[in-house]
């Protein structure tokens, strides 16, 4: 489960950094002829705002560099940077709007053919007002974001009395709520691993009737008789599917809701929560506040940066050039500032990214990310049933899967930590922890069967005594597989395959007899020479002594 959620949000992850890549989407508005005012006609004005509009992104952003230009400032300039200095709003800057334009005409094509030069300051206002939109700032949404809304509620009435008014406590108390509605599913899956533990002894002895045969046409038959055994016990490997396969959509939703606590927690219209992303986003030029956020962030960060800076941070959305209706999106968020709840523990904020800059004390949170998944995945593979093996190359390809599973998906859950919020990254530990100890009390509570060798070996038999009926061969003595792997299935060949199977077994059973036999060789052997190092090291203490007493004598004489 633990890695199924790994690779969801890994997904979605993805997903929100694909769509973020070049997402901005002007639409112009009517532009009206305003004669005596405007230096350029109106379908001139009309022509630039359409060719601007065609090639602005998120990283080529024309609306926001004509913003700045009106503002006063050329961001086309070489060696521009919006993160030094301040930038009031001084005038505009008629030559930065035509460098602006010329930019963006060779950057389309150059379909702005007419001369452009007699472009002056109304010209400006009115591309900079056919950009502008109106934002909804009605709390309103189709069904699936008015559950989504609903279940935020319940998240923020959490934070508010549980998590007493701290987001961090309110999502670990709402990761412990999902986690037992959830049981329902964990149930469905354990019962699930119980029933294919129970079929291990039966698996195991249709593995072993071709164990040591690994080539294609052995593998083959050995699974389609896996797959009559298990059609013959009405039991489907694929049945714990699909509890996982319904959480999906539930943990994905929770994701969103967790990473968007100003629309889904705070009760704000999706277009409040787009219109302060983009005014906390635009470049300082333009207005806006020049900082980073993607959907991955959401809008943690900006209501972490709002409850440190508080209501100062939003008077520059009254005048903001983007919108038509500033002063109705200053006055929904300026709503709820006394309502947003607290991203920090201690003096530490969790509502910003790990990275290796200040306050380092967040990069516990990727360290502790990895050490938290390595150990939940090592230790819910023994509370889970595991996949069936034979030994021999089968073991090496399911202790490799493992190894790669318990290094790599660590890692990538640690690199995803420096992408969102830390507190998102405590979150995912804590889901992980709580998924843990849920596995282990299922583990207690509905063990899964235990089996002896004497299990084992009566499964066998029974196995054997259920073989398919010898067919009545119509092309006797014909080979009808160069690997034998059917011969026990017809008459004429039936009882050489069996001899050839006895021969087999005897043969490994001598190999296995000759090994031991060579250990035990090794260790007499090993004995023997420090048995005889010890007898020289007393005969040569002897010698000594001898000679000893020789010199005493000569003394003496």
């Amino acid at each position: 489960m633990t890695v199924v959620t790994l690779l969801l949000l890994v997904a979605v992850l993805f997903v929100g950094c694909a769509s973020n890549k070049n997402q901005k989407k002007l639409t112009v508005n009517t532009i009206a002829a305003t004669e005596g005012v405007n230096g350029l006609k109106a379908d001139q004005l009309k022509q630039i705002a359409d060719m601007l509009a065609s090639v602005c992104t998120t990283d080529y952003d024309t609306q926001e560099m004509l913003v700045a230009a009106s503002r006063g400032y050329d961001m086309t300039a070489e060696g521009f940077n919006d993160a030094v200095g301040e930038y009031p709003d001084v005038g505009v800057n008629l030559e930065a709007a035509r460098n602006v334009i010329t930019q963006a005409n060779a950057k389309a094509g150059g379909v702005v053919t007419f001369d452009y030069g007699a472009l002056n300051e109304a010209d400006v206002e009115t591309i900079v007002n056919s950009f502008k939109v109106t934002v909804d700032t009605a709390a309103k949404g189709n069904f699936l974001d008015t559950l989504l809304t609903g279940i935020g509620a319940v998240l923020r009435w959490l934070t508010n009395t549980l998590g007493f008014g701290n987001y961090l406590i309110g999502i670990c108390v709402f990761a412990i709520i999902i986690e037992i509605l959830m049981l329902p599913f964990a149930i469905k899956q354990q019962k699930n691993s119980i029933r294919q533990a129970t079929l291990r002894p039966k698996e195991m002895a249709i593995r072993n009737k071709y164990k040591g045969r690994n080539d294609q046409a052995t593998m083959q038959k050995m699974q389609q008789e896996i797959q009559e055994f298990y059609q013959r016990e009405n039991f489907s490997p694929y049945s714990g599917c699909l509890p996982l396969l319904v959480q999906l959509p539930i943990i994905m939703a929770l994701y969103y809701i967790v990473i968007d606590p100003l629309h889904y927690v705070m009760g704000q219209a999706s277009g409040t929560s787009a219109a302060l992303a983009s005014y906390y986003t635009a470049a300082r030029a333009a207005g806006g506040m020049g900082a980073t956020v993607t959907q991955a962030n959401g809008t943690i960060a900006i209501l972490a940066e709002l409850k440190a800076q508080g209501g100062a941070m939003l008077e520059g959305l009254k005048s903001f050039e983007f919108f038509g209706n500033g002063e109705a999106v200053f006055s929904s968020v300026n709503a709820i500032m006394d309502k947003i709840p607290n991203f920090n523990i201690g003096p530490i904020n969790f509502g910003l990214n790990p990275s290796f800059g200040k306050p380092y004390i967040l990069l516990l949170v990727p360290v502790l990310t990895f050490v938290t998944y390595f150990l939940t995945s090592k230790l819910n593979r023994k509370f889970m049933a595991q996949p069936v093996t034979n030994g021999g190359v089968e073991d090496k390809q399911v202790a490799c899967s493992n190894t790669m599973m318990d290094v790599s998906m660590p890692l990538m859950s640690t690199f995803f930590t420096f992408m969102v919020p830390a507190l998102v990254g405590v979150y995912w530990m804590f889901r992980s922890l709580v998924g843990l100890l849920k596995q282990f009390i299922m583990s207690r509570i509905m063990p899964l069967p235990k089996f002896t060798e004497e299990d084992y070996k009566q499964a066998a038999k029974e196995m054997a005594g259920k073989q398919r009926p010898v067919k009545k061969s119509e092309n006797a003595g014909k080979v009808r597989s160069l690997h034998h792997i059917d011969d026990e299935d017809f008459e004429d060949t039936r009882e050489r395959a069996l001899a050839r199977k006895a021969a087999i077994e005897e043969r490994e059973r001598r190999e296995r007899e000759e090994k031991e036999k060579g250990k035990k060789r090794l260790f007499e052997a090993a004995g023997l020479k420090e048995e005889n190092k010890r007898q020289g090291e007393k005969e040569t203490a002897a010698e000594e002594t001898d000679e000893n007493d020789k010199n005493q004598n000569s003394n003496q004489e």
